[in-house]
């Protein structure tokens, strides 16, 4: 779970700014939302699929 940190934190700030947008959807929020927690997501669940093959692989179930 320690190698997954940086994905976890990324994860949060993402959904706090998600957060924000949906408690105000102003015109800032949605640039934030639109342009950084949006690719955060993406990033997240890519980087943290990619270390899950790679641990599947190490122990030999890939």
């Amino acid at each position: 779970m320690t190698r997954l940190r940086l994905q976890a934190w990324a994860a949060i700030l993402a959904l706090l700014i998600t957060a924000a947008f949906a408690i105000h959807p102003g015109p800032y929020e949605m640039a934030a939302f639109v342009f950084f927690a949006q690719p955060l997501f993406l990033i997240v669940f890519i980087s943290y699929a990619w270390r899950v093959v790679k641990d599947l692989r190490q122990k030999g179930v890939l």
